[in-house]
């Protein structure tokens, strides 16, 4: 692959590599005969974004690699392959130097030398080189057809940003509620959270807000808040509308934004599927009952609250949006001998002490609190002196020095 930019170009190419950065850790290049496919997938593949440049966007450009080493037409080919978000954003870092010093960028795919070559030519004759290593890789697809949604609903991305600005920034997931006249926006809050200790945020949008409005399904979908302000910095930044589109509960959503002839970006997010509410609503159920059965033993149980699960349509799996396992503790029984144990040993089988004689006259202490537990075992040894005690016993192996 071989294509050349202008300065205009690069600025947006840079804007688009800094908003799949914020999704994914890889980026993934796929030069095709109708232009450049930039995609990334995020960690739990509940995030997919992929940037499509038409060939208007380019000043020159050319899908098939050329062989460098070996001058031969027949072994050119189309190369697939993915690099390290830290390393091209160390080469695209600053939008605003770009813009104001890089004339032309010139991109080259070689087909056996295996790196991504970038040239930028600046002002005054600079010419920056950079030479960045790159992995083949197979194609990642998406399965989505944009005429399949039900509701599809746009707007400027600048009021989009204006009505995200009402939560507040460690909001994590948003709650969209479609009617027929107007779309609810709420921050989405596990039912566990005790309500007097969170802060409860919602927007109504109305129906005139929007350059198009079409929704054939009042509906109520829950997706991360993470990925929706990295596109809405690129859109706002070119000053773009965004679609939506929106399907049901447990379905992606879909947002798209297009520059006539030149580019184009499409963006699938899962949601919150509601098939586990019934669960989570038993499993807490349950927990509220066990909490009351050992309200007395806080610290020997702990209960694992659920786990939201997200459904991912790229590889039609369902992914959760984290990897939290807990175990519960077993409950210690009480026993006449033994009344408690330390925390450290509560998965530890307790053992019961053993029964002492009836001629002993002195009485055995319980265990001391954990942070006395070294002293309680060397106490004897911390004393001045050691108190004897006389217990008359029969000596079954007698010395073997006689007294004389």
């Amino acid at each position: 692959m071989k294509c050349l930019l202008d300065a205009t170009s690069v600025k947006v190419l840079a804007r688009a590599i800094h908003c799949l950065a914020k999704i994914g850790d890889e980026l993934h290049i796929e030069p095709t005969e109708n232009g450049l496919t930039l995609k990334t997938v995020n960690a739990s593949k509940s995030a997919y974004s992929a940037f499509n440049f038409h060939l208007p966007f380019f000043l020159d450009f050319c899908h098939i690699s050329e062989n460098t080493v070996h001058a031969d037409p027949d072994e050119d080919t189309v190369i697939k392959c993915k690099l390290p978000m830290k390393s091209i954003l160390s080469v695209f870092r600053s939008i605003g130097s770009l813009d104001k010093s890089v004339e032309t960028c010139n991109i080259t795919l070689p087909l056996l030398e295996a790196l991504l070559i970038i040239e930028f030519k600046c002002k005054h004759g600079i010419v920056k080189h950079f030479n960045l290593r790159y992995f083949e890789c197979e194609s990642v697809e998406a399965e989505f057809c944009k005429s399949g949604y039900a509701s599809k609903f746009s707007c400027s991305s600048r009021f989009y940003s204006e009505t995200l600005l009402s939560f507040h920034s460690s909001t994590q997931e948003v709650t969209w509620s479609l009617a027929m006249d107007q779309v609810h926006l709420s921050n989405h809050i596990d039912d566990e959270v005790d309500p007097s200790k969170c802060v409860r945020t919602e927007v109504t949008l109305a129906k005139d807000e929007f350059v198009d409005f079409n929704v054939a399904l009042c509906t109520q979908v829950t997706f991360c808040l993470k990925e929706l302000r990295a596109i809405l910095a690129f859109a706002e930044a070119l000053k773009l509308d965004l679609d939506c589109r929106m399907e049901g509960a447990g379905q992606p959503v879909l947002f798209s934004l297009e520059k006539t002839d030149l580019y184009s970006a499409d963006f699938l997010l899962a949601t919150l599927t509601p098939a586990l509410e019934s669960t989570a609503t038993s499993s807490r159920n349950i927990n509220n009952q066990k909490k009351n059965d050992v309200s007395t033993q806080s610290d020997v149980s702990k209960h694992s609250s659920p786990v939201p699960i997200l459904r991912n349509k790229a590889d039609s799996r369902t992914v959760s949006c984290a990897n939290l396992q807990t175990t519960l503790m077993p409950n210690v029984p009480e026993s006449p001998c033994h009344t408690s144990r330390l925390n450290s040993l509560s998965l530890i089988e307790p053992q019961l002490f053993p029964t002492m004689e009836d001629n002993l006259d002195f009485e055995m202490q319980p265990p001391p609190p954990k942070r006395a537990r070294a002293r309680y075992i060397f106490q004897n040894c911390l004393k001045a002196t050691q108190e004897v005690r006389e217990i008359s016993c029969e000596v079954f192996a007698p010395d073997s020095e006689g007294d004389e």
